[in-house]
């Protein structure tokens, strides 16, 4: 958002509105100062969306079609309290800003009025956001069609892995150059986690209990976090994890992005932690909405764990360096005071030598394999993801343990590229399943 609470005393004329303006309120009190002096109601406005303003997985197509020239002033529905038990009647709208754009697939209607009002029992901001009217509102100031989020959801859908924002403009017959990318793809998000959708999404093929699994390490995805920055979990802690509460809680997350301007202390972050971070597993696949995520047994033993693995896997972690790009081996090279001249072979068959020392073996394995973070992923044969493990610590067989172990049907062959380490993770199932 763009205004700072320190903006209403000095920019009145934002306010000024042929609406008529609630009187008894300080400073009209908009969602932008609300958001720092009153968290609590922000944080209900917030539930409150999230809960009562759910868009229908399926939209009626004469609500994506609606043509947007006629919606320059957007007002909120309500005029009584939802909240409070009395249901009081609302204060009058108040204005937020009359520069709100509407942006859409026949181009952006600017100049358009946002407006609020205001609970004066517990202070909750009802704000615009009425998905039958064919617009979704991210943050009073930007509000997109849902024909055009329709449009970026398919462009996804197909794979497209990067949508060029010059593409995007042009597509969207977009002539100015106001738009931020982040903000567009901010308020897409918002309109995806408001969004009630169905998952039932699988291989056509292989259905929702694929009997072959492949599973594999993604390492492009880390954690920027010093391990010793997380608090270490309850003693009584057993990996458990509620995957419907956490998803929903990333949800309000971006959810939250439409309310808390950027440098705000936003109470609904998710920061990574132990006890707080189911995987991904689809409701049909899983056998209940309690998950395993034991990163935390990595927890006071880092330095042993990765002492065994860095002693048992040089052939993987050549595997891994095969992979790096030529940059990436020439650095390590010069980091380890080989001759960087050469192919990517002559370079990775000079490292393997050199990986004899024990001192070089480690520098390689800390520089390829032990950094944290990465993706655990478990797909079908025909490429269709099934399960993902964020890792906030280096791969160990137990990510896919957490994963395999949550699912309702354990697959009849597992291909992973170490058979050495996926024994004791089959002996693991056999285990849970007789516990079970």
């Amino acid at each position: 958002m763009s205004h700072h609470p320190d903006t209403i005393s000095t920019q009145r004329d934002i306010f000024q509105s042929t609406v008529p303006l609630s009187s008894g309120t300080p400073l009209q009190m908009t969602q932008e100062s609300s958001s720092f002096e009153d968290n609590a109601a922000v944080e209900r406005s917030i539930r409150y969306i999230f809960k009562e303003k759910k868009i229908p997985g399926c939209l009626p197509e004469n609500v994506i079609s609606q043509k947007m020239d006629h919606q320059k002033q957007l007002f909120p529905f309500e005029t009584l309290c939802q909240v409070c038990p009395e249901h009081p009647k609302l204060d009058e709208a108040v204005l937020v800003t009359n520069k709100a754009r509407i942006v859409s697939m026949m181009g952006v209607i600017e100049n358009v009025s946002t407006h609020h009002r205001l609970c004066p029992q517990c202070h909750m901001v009802y704000r615009y956001q009425e998905w039958t009217d064919g617009l979704h509102n991210f943050d009073n100031h930007i509000v997109l069609s849902l024909e055009l989020c329709l449009f970026l959801r398919e462009n996804l859908q197909v794979r497209i892995a990067k949508i060029k924002y010059t593409h995007l403009k042009t597509a969207l017959k977009i002539r100015v150059n106001f738009l931020s990318r982040d903000t567009i793809f901010h308020a897409y998000c918002h309109f995806e986690a408001l969004t009630d959708t169905d998952y039932m999404y699988s291989c056509i093929n292989c259905g929702f209990h694929p009997p072959v699994a492949v599973m594999d390490l993604h390492r492009k995805g880390v954690f920027n976090l010093a391990m010793s920055d997380l608090k270490a979990p309850p003693e009584d802690f057993n990996g458990e994890h509620d995957i419907e509460g956490f998803w929903n809680s990333v949800h309000l997350v971006m959810m939250s992005r439409g309310f808390f301007p950027s440098g705000v202390k936003n109470p609904f972050l998710v920061p990574p932690s132990y006890t707080d971070g189911a995987p991904w597993i689809g409701s049909e696949t899983r056998t209940s909405d309690i998950v395993l995520n034991t990163e935390f047994q990595k927890v006071g033993t880092s330095s042993s764990h990765e002492a065994k693995l860095s002693s048992v896997t040089e052939d993987r972690l050549l595997d891994e360096l095969a992979k790096q790009k030529v940059g990436v081996v020439t650095k390590l090279c010069k980091a380890c005071n080989i001759d960087s001249k050469g192919s990517r072979f002559d370079l990775i068959t000079r490292l393997r030598e050199k990986m004899k020392s024990r001192q070089t073996h480690d520098k390689v394995f800390q520089s390829i394999w032990a950094a944290s973070g990465g993706w655990s992923v478990i797909l079908c044969p025909h490429g269709i993801v099934y399960s993902v493990k964020f890792n906030l610590r280096a791969e160990s067989p137990q990510d896919f343990a957490d994963l395999l172990l949550s699912w309702n049907h354990m697959p009849n062959v597992c291909v992973y590229d170490f058979a050495d380490w996926l024994s004791p993770l089959r002996k693991m199932s056999r285990l849970h399943r007789m516990k079970a």
